[in-house]
């Protein structure tokens, strides 16, 4: 089973650095190929579905959660104004990213990831997620901030392009709306 705590440590260990993400990435690569092993670690730590309790740890310069999707799970357009690292270790997750530019809102890129695949986020990366299997989706993600409390997030009205403050509760209705979540 995958040592969690000590996982949070290494990341921790990792901020020190003047870029941290090759070091979180190597960490995630090895924690990655033990999907068993994470499956086991995540289920004795989460509590619920909600992302906050799938959240492993979090303070000011770091966060560690799973992300499980479910299939069809759309997500709108959003970003975290702080890197990210992600790998997917049971499933896959299609990424599509965008520029805002002064005639709004445009795809500029995509990586679809598959079990055993990393992203690596720059702090100024806007995107979006879907799960595009029929079966749920996993992957261990590592924000460098506080995900939950992170000021100067955005998200984007998924009817109007439009830019707005991110609010999780309106994440989460946008999410079922674009899901087909009722």
């Amino acid at each position: 089973m995958v040592d969690l705590d000590a996982f949070v440590a290494n990341c921790k260990a990792a901020l020190a650095d003047d870029d941290p993400t090759p070091k979180v990435e190597a960490l995630i690569r090895e924690a990655i190929a033990d999907p068993e092993g994470l499956h086991a670690a995540f289920g004795e730590r989460s509590t619920g579905k909600s992302l906050r309790d799938r959240i492993v740890y979090h303070d000011d310069e770091l966060t560690v959660l799973q992300v499980a999707t479910v299939p069809g799970l759309q997500s709108p357009v959003h970003n975290h104004n702080m890197w990210a690292v992600i790998g997917v270790y049971d499933g896959e997750e299609y990424n599509a990213f965008f520029e805002e530019t002064a005639d709004g809102l445009h795809q500029a890129g995509e990586k679809h990831l598959k079990e055993g695949d990393i992203a690596v986020l720059q702090p100024e990366t806007i995107h979006a997620i879907n799960n595009p299997i029929d079966r749920k989706s996993n992957a261990i993600h590592v924000y460098g901030g506080n995900l939950v409390t992170r000021e100067g997030r955005s998200m984007w009205n998924p009817r109007t392009q439009e830019r707005e403050d991110y609010e999780i509760g309106q994440l989460s209705e946008y999410t079922k709306e674009l899901s087909g979540i009722a």
